[in-house]
């Protein structure tokens, strides 16, 4: 990622400088019992030798006029004879801003070592020269270098949009996980107390960061993202960060009808992308005995062109639907038998089917009868009458129900749908498949 530019670094370096009184004209200097210069007019007091201040203020003429061939000329022959403090800062405050424009980022380093260091470097610059002394490795992803600096210009009240993220980050790949992410959350808060919005890229710091460590709280980033920016694409982002993270080695699968689940919540967010995701949905929910679903996916696929209408997979899975519908019958039967069982099993199943078919209401009542009954998973209860609720334009409902969700992926699915029952999804760029 790149925060700053190049040409926005030179740029201000040079402005920077430009008010830094480096070499005052003859007439103004005041000559020193030893015969030396000392410069005045608004900058640190020095003490030049006359041998070291003819060349540089000839260097600081041409460099005015912008005339970079004799300021450099001008500038090597004066470096044989900065010997002290005093002449050391003004030759490397001169040096910097000559070679400042041409970005070059291992000429510079060596000249603001010594700017940081000087005890002639004006306080007012402290802060800039060590912030530039990090920004420069870190664009060279030198982040172990980089840090010490960058954490050095804020705390000599340097203030810029990047410095909290870069610390952050350089934070983060110098193995300072939770360092990092509190930087990145706190870069958020100063943005926000400023009255802006944070970039959506830094939410996306975090959560890569925190993906590639496979540390849970990648999941509340998730959410804070589409909180921020909840858009079809980033919903599907960060449903499918979140599955990609469930299949790794070592992580606890998900089972069929957490998947669904899952699926469910794409297709409520508008971020199913393409053919891939309807079929994958379709097929999932055919396997897990639903073909109500899989047949309801299908066409919708199909109704938004996202699914072709000579696309084979698509036919068999429809045609498999359609067989599996005609024989399931009636559900009628089912809630009967369902409502006089011992355990609530037979309603969880009629529950499903029910909510597959789209028939929301019914089944709210027959999970209902499933908690009720008792021998059976709550937690996988509560998350379908919540999803059925949702769809009834229930939301308050909804929302109890999902926070009665204590099984771990199941929780975690929750949470994604609570975040979208307060933000819903706006408009944004469309999600790529």
């Amino acid at each position: 990622m790149r925060l700053i530019s190049k040409l926005a670094l030179a740029a201000t370096l040079t402005a920077g400088l430009a008010t830094t009184a480096v070499v005052t004209p003859a007439a103004a200097q005041k000559k020193d019992k030893k015969g030396g210069d000392s410069a005045g007019a608004g900058g640190p007091q020095l003490k030049l030798s006359p041998e070291f201040r003819a060349p540089l203020a000839a260097a600081q003429t041409a460099l005015t006029a912008k005339d970079t061939a004799t300021a450099t000329a001008k500038l090597a022959e004066a470096a044989p004879f900065a010997k002290t403090e005093d002449e050391l800062y003004a030759y490397n405050a001169l040096k910097l801003q000559l070679i400042a424009p041409a970005n070059d980022a291992n000429a510079m380093i060596p000249v603001l070592d010594v700017l940081v260091k000087n005890s002639k470097t004006p306080a007012t610059m402290l802060p800039t020269y060590n912030y530039y002394r990090g920004a420069l490795p870190f664009q060279q992803k030198k982040y172990a270098e980089a840090l010490p600096y960058l954490t050095k210009a804020r705390d000599l009240g340097f203030t810029n949009e990047n410095l909290n993220l870069q610390i952050a980050l350089a934070s983060m790949e110098t193995g300072d996980l939770q360092g990092g992410i509190a930087g990145i959350q706190k870069a958020i808060d100063a943005e926000a107390a400023a009255g802006r919005k944070a970039p959506e890229s830094w939410y996306s710091v975090a959560i890569g960061q925190l993906y590639t460590k496979r540390d849970p709280q990648m999941i509340t980033w998730l959410n804070k993202r589409v909180v921020a920016y909840p858009t079809a694409k980033n919903w599907r982002e960060a449903l499918v960060t979140y599955r990609d993270g469930k299949q790794v080695k070592g992580a606890p699968a998900m089972d069929r009808g957490t998947q669904l689940d899952l699926y469910r919540l794409m297709r409520a967010t508008k971020s199913l992308a393409g053919r891939g995701d309807y079929i994958e949905y379709a097929d999932t929910a055919f396997y897990a005995g639903l073909p109500g679903e899989t047949k309801s996916v299908i066409d919708e696929g199909r109704a938004t062109g996202k699914v072709p209408a000579g696309d084979t997979a698509a036919a068999r899975l429809l045609s498999d639907a359609n067989a599996g519908i005609k024989n399931e019958g009636s559900l009628t039967g089912l809630e009967t038998k369902a409502k006089a069982a011992a355990t609530g099993k037979v309603a969880l199943q009629t529950g499903d089917a029910n909510l597959a078919l789209g028939n929301y209401a019914k089944a709210v009542e027959l999970y209902n009868v499933a908690l009720q009954k008792g021998g059976i998973d709550a937690s996988e209860a509560n998350m379908r009458i919540g999803i059925a609720q949702t769809q009834l334009g229930q939301k308050d409902a909804a929302r109890t129900a999902f926070r009665a969700v204590t099984d771990g992926t199941r929780k975690e699915i929750a949470s994604f749908w609570l975040t979208w029952l307060d933000t819903g999804t706006v408009a944004g760029a469309a999600p790529a498949a």
